[in-house]
């Protein structure tokens, strides 16, 4: 399955899940530490997205958020918003652009998304590092990029908030909704690692984002399902879609959500193609 069909099988999909908006704190911004709009929203025309330039006590330096918005904004439906979570540096690149896939494909204006691209300035898993107080990037999607969403465009409805990625910020997808399940209300990922080992922390950058082997082991889901299971067993709020390239990095999830998660997760078989060219 090429990118652009299993982006919009993945957020038909995410759409369906998140029909209800989950649970949610009604101000994510209410113990949020300041940050700084240094421009923005300035209007890309050939790219049709609104580019924010951030400054914020979790990143080295100012980082883009961009945004897509739907062409209507349907004033009956709650106000979904999609958080497209990147797998490298800076927006764009190797892995393409998760938001010009979006908006080629009209996902936007389908399912009523306002959809976000934030940047990090160093490789995301999505972690708050042990020691760099400057390379917390679970605080900044949560107490920074949440919030800047939230104050600009808010809500006519109940918000939902709506995670998405495949490879390491699928497992950033998992991550971020098991931890914080009162403010993200579903997640899917594509052909994502989320049953990386304790003697895996050294590849791929784990190590290097993570800071230390202690502060990862509170990222690995199947640790997270294990203190998280009753939160998420009344409805399906995550979806793993193909696990060819991790093989059972990603389908060896599926025992352990038979006894812990169940409806609150599903897992397919890999029957489609994995996009990733390389890990993760």
């Amino acid at each position: 399955m090429n990118i652009l069909r299993r982006a919009t099988f993945l957020v038909g999909l995410i759409g369906i899940i998140a029909g209800t908006p989950a649970a949610e704190t009604d101000d994510p911004a209410a113990d949020a530490p300041a940050y700084e709009i240094l421009s923005g929203p300035i209007f890309d025309t050939e790219k049709g997205v609104w580019r924010y330039s951030v400054d914020s006590p979790h990143q080295h330096g100012p980082n883009d958020v961009e945004v897509l918005l739907p062409d209507v904004r349907d004033a009956i439906k709650p106000d979904r918003v999609l958080f497209v979570l990147p797998v490298e540096t800076g927006i764009g690149g190797r892995y393409d652009d998760g938001l010009q896939i979006i908006r080629k494909t009209g996902l936007h204006n389908a399912h009523q998304l306002i959809c976000v691209a934030p940047a990090f300035d160093r490789t995301p898993w999505f972690m708050d590092h042990a020691t760099d107080r400057q390379r917390q990037h679970e605080r900044y999607m949560r107490d920074i990029v949440a919030p800047l969403i939230d104050d600009r465009y808010p809500a006519k409805g109940k918000r939902s908030r709506l995670l998405f990625g495949f490879s390491k910020s699928g497992w950033g997808a998992f991550t971020l909704l098991m931890r914080n399940p009162d403010l993200f209300t579903a997640a899917a990922a594509w052909d994502s690692p989320l049953m990386l080992r304790e003697e895996d922390w050294k590849n791929w950058g784990i190590a290097d984002a993570a800071g230390s082997l202690e502060n990862f082991r509170q990222y690995q889901p199947s640790k997270l399902i294990r203190s998280s299971a009753k939160r998420f067993q009344k409805e399906t709020r995550f979806v793993l879609l193909g696990h060819k390239f991790f093989g059972s990095m990603g389908s060896g999830m599926e025992n352990r959500n038979e006894s812990q998660l169940t409806p609150g997760y599903e897992i397919t078989r890999p029957t489609r193609p994995a996009f990733n060219p390389s890990p993760p």
